[in-house]
């Protein structure tokens, strides 16, 4: 097989841009992880809408990025990012800046 020389950017999908807003919102570079209800992390993210917001939350925390608060009660309002998903974050960013 030939190649070209090109290489392609991979593309991120909107759906993984907003989860990686959604994980900013809750831990901006060089702040400290912080506890945010709903209506919160949807302004802070651009998404607006909260139960577009939940559900990205739900697949955020499918993945051990983010928890509610108090841990284990899905329904609350009030959610967090994990070590996890702050490390994750910081990856992330990392990979995006290069």
């Amino acid at each position: 097989m030939e190649s070209t020389g090109t290489t392609k950017k991979k593309r991120l999908s909107p759906s993984s841009m907003s989860q990686i807003h959604i994980l900013n919102a809750l831990s901006p570079s060089g702040a400290e992880p912080r506890r945010l209800q709903i209506d919160e992390i949807a302004t802070l993210s651009g998404i607006r809408d909260e139960k577009e917001t939940q559900r990205f939350l739900f697949i955020l925390e499918g993945q051990k990025l983010v928890s509610p608060f108090p841990e284990g009660d899905f329904t609350s309002k009030i959610w967090q990012i994990t070590s996890q998903g702050a490390q994750t974050l910081k990856q992330i960013s990392s990979n995006l800046s290069n």
